[in-house]
């Protein structure tokens, strides 16, 4: 005969069980979240320090205060000397004369008598003629055929010296123009980039990239300027010291102001 008591127990127990599984499933669920979420918490990076400063900004090149807009206008090409009038100056003003023309000159002698007799020409002196005299000579040089070839390759070489200095004058001159109009084209992108970069629009390499533009033109032209010293310095030293040598610098500097 059965038990109605036991049986209500046994059916009073399972319901009991069950629920004992079931909250140690979500013990355990609990328990490899908070696992899983102090792992993830080891994982994650600590947060930055507070900033106390500014944030770092790359001044400009020169460091000057303007704006990005581009330099008005269009290219400026300055005047440049005539190549045959600098030619002409220089040659000009060689300080050697020319050996194949002739020379006009005075020429004086004077004579010393010694115990009766004329130091100059004793026989005159003894014939009573005068000890001392004043002309005009006139004195045409005579030279040999190799002579006068040395003399021409001494005179192409003097032409060609002049003829390279006039044409690196003229360059140099050239070349300062457009270097200039490139450089203020470069520092108008140069300043737009730090603008960009203080904006957040862009990282700092970009205006890295236009900072180092902007200093080999400047570099370039630095390079211009000592070109065009150079040549003008040229010119002095073919020329005669004085007024020869004044002439072809006051015609230079007319195409030159500003650069030296």
């Amino acid at each position: 005969m059965r038990n109605p008591g036991a049986a209500q127990r046994r059916t009073a127990v399972t319901p009991s069980l069950g629920e004992g599984a079931g909250g140690r499933a979500r013990l355990l669920a609990v328990l490899w979240g908070l696992t899983f979420a102090a792992l993830a918490r080891a994982d994650a990076p600590l947060p930055p320090p507070a900033i106390t400063e500014p944030p770092f900004a790359l001044p400009l090149l020169d460091g000057e205060a303007r704006t990005h807009a581009p330099p008005p206008g269009r290219l400026e090409r300055g005047a440049l000397p005539d190549p045959r009038a600098l030619f002409d100056l220089a040659m000009g003003c060689y300080p050697a004369r020319s050996l194949f023309r002739a020379e006009i000159a005075i020429e004086g002698r004077a004579a010393r008598r010694q115990a009766g007799a004329d130091a100059l020409n004793p026989a005159e002196a003894a014939a009573g003629s005068g000890a001392s005299y004043v002309g005009v000579v006139a004195r045409i040089p005579l030279y040999s055929a190799l002579e006068i070839d040395r003399e021409r390759e001494r005179e192409l070489r003097r032409r060609k010296s002049v003829a390279e200095a006039v044409g690196a004058m003229t360059q140099a001159l050239a070349e300062r123009g457009v270097v200039s109009r490139k450089l203020a084209l470069f520092r108008a992108l140069e300043k737009r980039a730090q603008e960009r970069v203080a904006v957040g629009v862009t990282e700092t390499g970009e205006q890295v990239q236009y900072l180092k533009d902007v200093a080999d033109l400047e570099g370039r032209l630095n390079e211009t300027r000592a070109k065009v010293v150079e040549a003008r310095m040229s010119f002095i030293g073919l020329c005669a010291e004085g007024a020869p040598a004044d002439g072809v610098d006051a015609y230079i500097r007319r195409f030159t102001r500003g650069i030296e």
